[in-house]
């Protein structure tokens, strides 16, 4: 949540309706607003606001990212299992080009999306024994510059003999592409892996949680994820500032998650629009802030939403929450004891 208004407050400057919209996400009320025990099929136990405008902006809000992420991950790792017990063979291919700290990052981004549109029209891709695809948009910042990519998770045919040679055959096409849009790029442009067998990471979270939930995810060797930029400047880093700014005009208006028309439903699942994304589980109100009620009672207590959700899920007193000490008190309390006991 500190985040967020950090988010807003940074991207305010550039665009002023954008950032009023993440300043109002979770925090101005369009209903009766409620608090939610909700204890999901594992056992685990959160608590979730209802009645509450939302973003829904995977790029520049990390509240509705968290929400939303979850939502995405399940139906990953639902289409992975659905995959699995079909026996459908599983490819994933990562795509981007070489770039340099003085890499723009709206224009690359707009030129390897063009490549990919570009790539699936060709007929080697269309030849592909695929029951479907799923692609992710990602991106990362080092020492040259940002370093965005897409992640593909191809679903084969069962009947594929050698699915990573037949996703190995579209190398020459992506390279092909990004070279007609004034890109280039070496082996590491084009990257297949069995998403059984990936690397540490994945076989950490899983392909799932690779392909969503990058705002989990920290750089490597060096590199910073978005989110870690927004911490950065947050904490007064006015270049982290100005990328996050460049980050999020980028972005804007982009879809992070895309499946391929039909696989859904194949695969036994409805489609969620991203303000629908709620947690799994069952809920139980716990609070109730009525709309037509005095105002005043809600306004008070959101200054104290991160005390309450806290609350909730370590199963405090809900009163001393709602009526302590504001959450941005409470967080410099706990940090001036922190500092001391270090």
């Amino acid at each position: 949540f500190a985040h967020k208004a950090a988010s807003a407050r940074i991207i305010r400057g550039v665009d002023a309706k954008l950032g009023e919209r993440v300043s109002q996400c979770c925090y101005v009320n369009h209903s009766d607003v409620s608090l939610s025990r909700v204890t999901a099929p594992d056992g685990s136990v959160r608590g979730a606001f209802s009645g509450l405008v939302t973003c829904s902006n995977v790029w520049a809000c990390p509240v509705c990212t968290a929400r939303i992420s979850e939502v995405r991950r399940n139906e990953m790792n639902h289409l992975l299992a659905w995959a699995r017990g079909e026996g459908h063979k599983v490819v994933m291919l990562t795509l981007t080009a070489r770039h340099n700290a003085r890499t723009a990052l709206a224009p690359f981004v707009d030129d390897l999306k063009g490549a990919f549109r570009a790539l699936r029209q060709m007929n080697v891709v269309k030849a592909l024994p695929q029951v479907g695809s799923v692609t992710a948009t990602e991106v990362t910042h080092g020492a040259n510059g940002w370093h965005p990519h897409l992640h593909v998770l191809f679903v084969l045919d069962r009947a594929t003999a050698d699915p990573i040679g037949a996703v190995e055959a579209l190398r020459s096409g992506w390279l092909r592409q990004i070279e007609r849009r004034g890109l280039s790029g070496n082996e590491n442009a084009f990257h297949v892996q069995d998403a059984g067998a990936v690397g540490s990471y994945i076989a950490k979270f899983g392909a799932g949680e690779e392909m969503t939930l990058g705002h989990k995810k920290q750089g490597r060797r060096g590199s910073r994820s978005p989110w870690q930029i927004l911490a950065d400047a947050d904490g007064g880093c006015k270049q982290s500032a100005a990328l996050w700014r460049e980050y999020v005009l980028a972005f804007k208006g982009k879809r992070q998650l895309v499946w391929s028309r039909g696989l859904k439903d194949r695969c036994g699942l409805s489609d969620v629009a991203d303000d629908d994304c709620e947690p799994e589980g069952e809920r139980v109100t716990l609070r109730r802030w009525p709309a037509g009620g005095d105002p005043a009672y809600w306004r008070a207590a959101r200054r104290r939403m991160c005390s309450l959700l806290d609350a909730v899920e370590v199963g405090g007193c809900l009163d001393r929450a709602e009526f302590g000490p504001e959450d941005c008190v409470r967080w410099r309390l706990e940090r001036q004891k922190s500092e001391v006991l270090e």
